[in-house]
This record gives structure tokens, C-alpha cells and sequence, in this order.
């Protein structure tokens, strides 16, 4: 697997202590982004490759720092493909922090889902609609149930998500609510919305919905009852302009041609 990740150990001369040995540091840098970190080991100076970024010899000390070298480079890794496959993207700080076990905050469906929701109400009656605020709301609940009756838990961080949480989201409206087409697409919208914010925001890369395809609900083909159609006939209009629409509707009603 192709990586721009770059492991450097080298020694902190600045602190060599009177036995002739210094404490041993690291480098990560993917990237414009670099992260440095104790490898919580002393190293004798005398011993030190810079070039190899190991000691050099044999003896029982050389070997054990070495091999602890060995498994913090393994670890590094692992961390940097674990975070690449859940983002897409990923920092030196992120791979650090994995590395020395800190859990790093990240934005959640949710919680997000739900400021959105809390500014787009502070819009309402300036150049938003309450009717607007309250589906928001309600798409949100349905994916506060789902989510805890699914995963078992009140959130999920944006990283987690893909194709099979999208669709087991579709299935979840669609069989066991049995919600209606319409309904349905209005939800997924709204999900699919936070989605886009997410991603132009940068909190994500990959688009979950990729691959996704909603069913769409078959339009009811409306026909005009005679009564509606005497109605349009002779319904006083206020413009002339409308009565030449009115004509030219009439006309592709009586003959059956567009206009």
C-alpha cells in the first residue's frame, strides 16, 4: 500500500545525560504536516546510527532498542492505514495521537445534524420556514432512533459512515416504518445535506451516498373532470395575456397537441 507517512528517530543531544546516553525522539511527517513524539527510551550516544536511525552492534542493548524501535515503527503504520480507511485522509497529529492512545474528537452525525438545526431555527421568519424547520427536526429524530436501535448507541462519528449505513437507514424507513416514497426521499435528503456540509467543511472526504440510489416516488398521472375544465372555460380572467395562455391550454386539451 502507497504511503506518504515518514518515520525519523533521532536523539535530544540537548539532554545528554552524564552516563553518555539521550532521550530517544520521533518524527512523523505526512505530508506538509509534521508531529514529534517521545519514544519514552534512552539511547548511549556512542551507539547511535543517525543515518540507520537505529543502534549499530549486537550487544543485548542494542538488540532490545532495536526491536522496540521496530514495534513503534509497526504500530506508526497500523495507526496511519486504521485512520486513512475510516477518513481518507489523515494528519501527523492524528497518527501521534493514535499511537500514544489520546482519543481525538471527532464530529458526529448527530451532534452536527442537530446544530444545523439549531441555527437553521434562529433563520426562521427572516429567510427560513418554520414548516422547513420542523421536517428538519423530525428527519433528525428518525436518525436519533435509528441509530440507537441499530448501532446501540446516541451518535456516530462522521468517519464511520458508508454505503451500508445509508442503506440500512433506507431500510430501516422504508420496511420496518413502512414510510412512504416521498416521506422517505425527504429524510435522505436532509441526511444527505449534512453529508455535503461534512464534506465542504472537511471533516470528511468520501461521500457515503456514493452508489446509492433512492427509489423515487412514480408520479400519478391527473387527469381534469368536465366540471373543472367548464371552469377553466369560463372563469373571468383579469389580463389579456391570460386569456391567451388559457386559449393556447384549451387548444392542446380539444386537439391533443403541445404548445
Amino acid at each position: 500500500m502507497p504511503t506518504d507517512l515518514r518515520l525519523l528517530f533521532y536523539l535530544k543531544k540537548s539532554e545528554v545525560k552524564q552516563d553518555g546516553t539521550c532521550p530517544l525522539m520521533g518524527r512523523i511527517t505526512i505530508g506538509k504536516t509534521v508531529a514529534q513524539f517521545s519514544a519514552k527510551l534512552t539511547v548511549p550516544l556512542s551507539l547511535w546510527d543517525a543515518r540507520a536511525g537505529r543502534l549499530s552492534g549486537k550487544s543485548k542493548q542494542a538488540v532490545e532498542i532495536n526491536q522496540a524501535l521496530d514495534r513503534i515503527n509497526v504500530s506508526i503504520h497500523s495507526h496511519y492505514r486504521q485512520i486513512v480507511g475510516l477518513k481518507g485522509r489523515v494528519t501527523a497529529t492524528e497518527v501521534k495521537n493514535a499511537f500514544q492512545g489520546i482519543a481525538s474528537a471527532q464530529e458526529t452525525l448527530v451532534n452536527y445534524f442537530a446544530r444545523h438545526n439549531k441555527e437553521f431555527s434562529k433563520r426562521v421568519g427572516i429567510n427560513r420556514e418554520a414548516s422547513t424547520a420542523e421536517q428538519y427536526n423530525i428527519s433528525l429524530n428518525h436518525l436519533i432512533r435509528f441509530i440507537e436501535k441499530k448501532y446501540k448507541v446516541s451518535d456516530i462519528p462522521f468517519s464511520k459512515l458508508d454505503l451500508s449505513f445509508i442503506e440500512a437507514f433506507d431500510f430501516y424507513l422504508r420496511v420496518e416504518l413502512q414510510r412512504m416514497p416521498n416521506t422517505i426521499l425527504c429524510i435522505v435528503r436532509h441526511v444527505r445535506k449534512m453529508i455535503k456540509l461534512a464534506i465542504g467543511e472537511g471533516i470528511i472526504t468520501r461521500d457515503p451516498f456514493e452508489g446509492y440510489t433512492p427509489e423515487r416516488p412514480k408520479a400519478k398521472q391527473k387527469y381534469l373532470t368536465r366540471e373543472e375544465l367548464d371552469r377553466i372555460m369560463t372563469t373571468q380572467l383579469d389580463h389579456p395575456a391570460r386569456y391567451l395562455t388559457r386559449d393556447m391550454f384549451l387548444f392542446s386539451v380539444f386537439t391533443g397537441l403541445a404548445f
